[in-house]
């Protein structure tokens, strides 16, 4: 059973990974714990120059004209960024021509300015691609300027979050689009895209201090490792976090600020600005993000963040690889399932504390692993979504254990009853279980019952073994079924006579009433059954007596058996003498018939002298208790009995 649900699990657990089921959900949420809990350094490369409402009051109006950017442009000049890029849109020409041609020339003067494009519309997928049939560019004036267009295309996953940047996108004629800041990093990096190429799902980007390997889905997207979180908000009097180098976020100044010249070069020479709308109240261009902690980020920062990415070369991938999640999924299940075999609910609890353990630790070597100033490329984030239902699969097992073990137990109690009836059984075993079992006994108030066969000697003598054996089953099976029927224990058998007691092991209310009308009921299906002939002429006397016994387990401690000892046994047994409990008749003691109340037809059948005590015992034949009635009531004897023959139980 261990193999077959290891194995079952384990299939399970392969098409969730083909199917990528947990992807968007579950393994989302461990993907952006990841994040959070191992950030990548923010480090002095990028500056974010904010259009912000403090510049849109400074230039009266809402889109910006293009004057605003040719401001911007000659202001960034003097104080040498490595690269430019726009992630706003110039897609449609500006109402005065004028300005379109100031600002070409000042991009064309700038030589590193990157501007943005798109594609419009659902994409169709492609080989680790996404295919536009329409595309928007930039003007043909600013294009011809720029050094090159980035796609600004952002794609949330289902849950809203965004955790990948679009590298590459084709329009319908096979161009393809490197993304903004694919585009930003490589020309900061000297790196050379014309030569970049995809080795299955990689994109390797040469450069000079070290080639990219970037993680490529198949839409194009690469993950991002956010390492910046989402930068203060404050539109009234925006206090940008440039000053404090520890800080968690990327350097965020007005492009007020840069055209006025109040901004330190400092912030801006040698590093990679990116432009667009933060902190505008009129444009909420902003996202979640795996370590936005409730706060939403906007675009810039998105595309700041992964060009963060490939410049240290740190790239977090969803989860590991295929075989190596089944592997680990493999060892947790199968080691769960074995602790679980060995100790149950300990076991149980103890493969979630290895299940924790494998979280706990998965989570600290990916820490591990992007530790350090620079990366070395994809980094997989542990398939701990896929792994968890392995404890499903442990609650499974631990259930079938439970119920086998019922089922062995109630199989056992069955067997175990053949031989020392039910009540018996579940006495033993429930003392078993609590570390009871042993040698002695306790007292009772019970009522015992004898059933001796009338002329069993004689019978035998002429029947062949195994015919007695049958036809002494077969009346003992009847009598059985009526003996549990009226909650009696059957104590034990001893060749041709019947012990059965009521009040032991299990306390029994009306235990005197119980026999006397077990035996009579019994009594009637003896003499049915041997009127159907077809058998030896079998009959029965029954003796009863009420009384207090010890019952407990004698013998020795590697063989014991359960049964009374006392002179309330010895009694019932010397009622069974024929002469008492005669043919087909049923005998009880005083101490029985005074508990079977009113309705009870008797007769008086004189007293018995019983070996130990200095009184005889009265004794009645009882004919009907209730609605039960004896089948052929003998009439009293000639003589009131006065000793009885040795006969029954000794």
């Amino acid at each position: 059973m261990v193999a077959f649900l290891t194995s079952i699990a384990v299939l399970i657990g392969a098409a969730l990974l083909a199917g990528e089921v947990l992807d968007t959900t579950l393994q989302s949420v461990v993907y952006d714990r990841a994040i959070t809990i191992s950030p990548a350094e923010v480090r002095n490369q990028i500056t974010i120059v904010a259009i912000d409402d403090p510049t849109i009051s400074q230039y009266g109006r809402y889109p910006l004209p293009r004057q605003a950017y040719t401001d911007l442009l000659r202001a960034l000049k003097a104080m040498q960024p490595s690269v430019i890029a726009f992630d706003v849109g110039f897609y449609d020409p500006s109402a005065n021509p004028d300005e379109d041609r100031a600002f070409a020339a000042a991009i064309k003067d700038a030589g590193n300015v990157v501007l943005a494009m798109q594609g419009a519309g659902d994409g169709d997928l492609g080989d680790h691609t996404t295919t536009y049939a329409n595309l928007e560019l930039p003007i043909p004036i600013l294009r011809d300027a720029a050094a090159g267009l980035g796609a600004v295309n952002i794609n949330p996953d289902p849950d809203g979050r965004v955790r990948d940047a679009q590298l590459r996108i084709q329009g319908e004629d096979g161009t393809t689009y490197w993304s903004l800041p694919l585009l930003t990093a490589a020309k900061k990096l000297g790196a050379d895209l014309a030569s970049a190429r995809r080795e299955g799902d990689l994109l390797v980007v040469p450069a000079p201090l070290g080639d990219r390997t970037m993680p490529l889905d198949r839409r194009g997207g690469m993950s991002v490792y956010y390492a910046a979180e989402p930068a203060p908000v404050t539109y009234n009097d925006p206090s940008y976090p440039c000053k404090a180098s520890d800080r968690p976020e990327f350097c965020v100044v007005s492009m007020k600020d840069i055209v006025n010249g109040t901004t330190p070069r400092s912030l801006i020479v040698g590093h990679a600005v990116l432009i667009g709308a933060h902190s505008l109240s009129a444009v909420p261009d902003d996202y979640p993000v795996p370590n936005s902690s409730g706060h939403k980020m906007f675009g810039v920062e998105i595309w700041a963040n992964a060009a963060q990415s490939i410049f240290t070369n740190r790239y977090p991938v969803l989860k590991q690889s295929f075989y190596t999640t089944l592997a680990v999924l493999l060892i947790v299940s199968l080691a769960g399932m074995l602790l679980v075999l060995r100790w149950r609910l300990w076991g149980f609890l103890g493969a979630l504390g290895l299940l924790t353990a494998y979280v706990v630790g998965a989570y600290v070597v990916f820490s591990f692993q992007t530790a350090g100033t620079v990366g070395s490329g994809p980094v997989e984030v542990p398939s701990i979504a896929y792994v968890l239902p392995a404890g499903f699969w442990w609650v499974v097992f631990l259930g079938y254990l439970q119920i086998e073990e019922q089922v062995a137990l109630a199989r056992t109690r069955n067997t175990f009853g053949r031989f020392v009836t039910p009540a018996v059984a579940r006495t033993i075993m429930d003392r078993e279980e609590a570390g009871k079992l042993a040698l002695g006994g306790e007292e009772k108030r019970v009522t015992v019952l004898f059933g001796d066969i009338r002329g069993f000697t004689t019978m035998s003598e002429g029947m062949m073994p195994s015919t007695l054996l049958h036809h002494l089953n077969r009346y003992f099976d009847g009598m059985v079924d009526i003996v549990n029927r009226y909650e009696g224990t059957v104590n034990k058998y001893n060749g041709d006579n019947i012990m059965v007691l009521w009040g032991a092991p299990l306390e029994l209310k009306d235990q005197a009433r119980k026999a006397v009308q077990c035996a009579l009921e019994m009594q009637r299906w003896i003499v049915a059954e041997r009127e159907k002939g077809g058998g030896p002429d079998i009959s029965f006397g029954f003796g009863i007596n009420t009384g207090g016994v010890v019952a407990g387990f004698l013998g020795a401690k590697g063989r014991m058996e359960y049964t009374v000892i006392g002179d309330t046994a010895n009694v019932a047994s010397r009622l069974t003498s024929s002469d008492i409990a005669r043919r087909d008749q049923v005998a009880c003691s005083g101490e029985t018939l005074g508990e079977l109340g009113d309705d009870v037809e008797v007769v008086d059948l004189g007293a018995v002298l019983v070996k130990g005590r200095a009184e005889p015992v009265p004794c009645w034949q009882i004919n009907r208790l209730g609605a039960l009635r004896t089948p052929k009531p003998a009439p009293p004897p000639e003589i009131p009995i006065g000793r009885a023959a040795v006969a029954g139980y000794h």
